[in-house]
């Protein structure tokens, strides 16, 4: 059972700009405090590109996670497919969930700057167990707004940031 949210928010600047400015791991911590806990990236230069093992610990509908993945695909400064598995702790920890989690960053060029998205996805299990968690993030968690919001937040930060950083 898969969630799919897409973000998008226009940004005046380029992509390039937009490229090194959000794939910074201390960038795009600090573009939602509340919810990233760390991220980092394992190789030398601590970026994104392709085939990198990354790791990032955030929450997502108030419940923590542990995520690790792989940047699949880069064509900078225009895409970048990631995906991992989330290991999520419910009720104060007692039972741990590995949800597998994707998602594709875009930077489209426009005539005043740039289309910025981020296509995410949470894909649930289809058994009895992934049936109830699937039920309970998208009812009591409302997980589906959470992960939009979630997601829309590290745009607005970075549109707030570049544009300021232009006046």
């Amino acid at each position: 059972m898969l969630i799919t949210k897409n973000a998008e928010i226009h940004i005046d600047s380029t992509p390039t700009e937009i490229w090194k400015y959000a794939h910074d791991p201390a960038n795009w911590t600090a573009s939602n405090p509340k919810e990233h806990l760390g991220l980092r990236f394992l190789n030398k230069k601590n970026r994104p590109e392709e085939g990198v093992a990354f790791h990032q610990k955030e929450t997502v509908a108030g419940l923590y996670a542990d995520l690790r993945g792989h940047i699949l695909y880069v064509d900078y400064p225009n895409v970048l497919v990631w995906r991992g598995v989330a290991r999520y702790k419910l009720f104060l920890g007692i039972i741990r969930v590995r949800i597998p989690e994707g998602g594709v960053l875009r930077i489209k060029v426009e005539s005043d700057g740039s289309l910025v998205s981020h296509k995410v996805y949470m894909d649930f299990p289809d058994t009895l167990f992934g049936k109830l968690l699937y039920w309970l993030f998208t009812t009591i968690l409302e997980g589906e707004k959470a992960v939009f919001d979630h997601t829309y937040r590290e745009l607005e930060f970075f549109k707030k940031q570049l544009e300021h950083h232009k006046v």
